[in-house]
């Protein structure tokens, strides 16, 4: 199905909102139920961790191995 929003923007959306609330940091699961909760269609977990790695790559966010399977998501700020 063919998204008229990108996900990694929705991904990016969802990290800024719960910035605003909390600190800097936002676990990756906490974050997968924000995104699936607020997407009309289905995210799989694969299609997050690609979304994510888009982000880190474009260096908006950091991603870093806490344990296994478990990632912290920093935001780093926007790019200019």
């Amino acid at each position: 199905m063919w998204r008229s929003v990108p996900l990694y923007n929705i991904v990016l959306e969802k990290i800024l909102d719960k910035i605003k609330k909390n600190n800097n940091n936002i676990r990756d699961d906490d974050l997968f139920k924000e995104v699936r909760n607020s997407t009309n269609y289905e995210v799989s977990y694969d299609d997050f961790l690609r979304a994510l790695m888009a982000l880190e790559i474009r260096g908006y966010i950091s991603v870093s191995l806490i344990k296994e399977n478990v990632r912290m998501i920093t935001y780093l700020g926007d790019k200019e």
